[in-house]
């Protein structure tokens, strides 16, 4: 009947009839041939509310899909991960790091506009990317209003990132990269300090690799960084400047992995 209203709206000028809308009680109701009589303002009121919902579910869909569709990770399984499937005993150091993650993820997810970084260290195999994704999951599908949020395996970054300096058709280039990190609301910065492999290096980052990174950090104040590096290796890694924007506001927002068994190579898995 709405739809019909609504073209009959556009094309038959309607009757006006003697009643008074309830609601907008200068209004009277009007009426087209046998359809019952209605308030035209109302029924406007509902039209737009109907296109501010697709709107509003359309702009959903974006925020929601963004991090489906431009996470960079090293194993598509990843983005699978959840709180509920990170399988932790109680007592555990990995139940208190789950804790912990899922305490910070409802930091970021109840305010939009707290801009703080998280840190996740300790030696490989120990939970640190499941857990990252986990709060990032919680994020992108809990939030309201929506918070278009991101995946990215250092690595894989860089290797995007190089691929443009061959192939001029590639998206991925530099200005690319910055600017798509930059603009979203939460970021993860996956198995920070693996990149320097890249570059021979196992003991500092390359100037480029610094600059992206820095140029990065200097605009997104929403990061949930992973790294298998210590606190010490981190700062030895990378230049003063860089490691004062990873590590902006991440205090209370530490999570040291280290101790926790390599989950990897467990049975049950993670």
């Amino acid at each position: 009947m709405l739809e019909a209203i609504k073209i009959n709206y556009l094309k038959i000028k309607p009757k006006k009839s003697a009643e008074k809308c309830k609601i907008h009680k200068d209004t009277n109701l009007v009426y087209y041939g046998k359809v019952k009589p209605f308030c035209p303002v109302c029924q406007q009121e509902k039209i737009e509310q109907e296109k501010k919902q697709a709107d509003r579910k359309n702009t959903e869909d974006v925020f929601r899909n963004e991090l489906l569709r431009n996470s960079l990770v090293d194993d598509s399984n990843e983005l699978s991960y959840t709180f509920d499937n990170f399988r932790a005993n109680k007592g555990t150091k990995e139940y208190q790091m789950k804790a912990m993650a899922r305490q910070i993820a409802g930091e970021y997810f109840k305010d939009k506009d707290a801009k703080f970084n998280a840190l996740l260290y300790g030696t490989p195999g120990e939970g640190k990317t499941h857990l990252a994704m986990a709060m990032v999951n919680a994020v992108n599908k809990f939030s309201n209003p929506p918070q278009k949020c991101l995946f990215v395996n250092v690595n894989s970054l860089f290797l995007a990132i190089k691929r443009s300096f061959d192939d001029p058709t590639w998206q991925w280039t530099e200005g690319f990269a910055v600017k798509k990190l930059s603009g979203v609301d939460l970021l993860v910065i996956d198995d920070l300090g693996s990149e320097s492999a890249m570059n021979g290096s196992n003991s500092e980052a390359s100037n480029f690799i610094q600059r992206v990174l820095y140029q990065i950090t200097n605009r997104q104040k929403r990061i949930i960084i992973t790294t298998n590096l210590t606190m010490n290796q981190l700062r030895q890694a990378y230049n003063p400047k860089l490691v004062s924007r990873l590590l902006a506001g991440s205090k209370g927002h530490q999570l040291d992995f280290t101790g926790i068994s390599d989950k990897r190579y467990k049975n049950e898995g993670y």
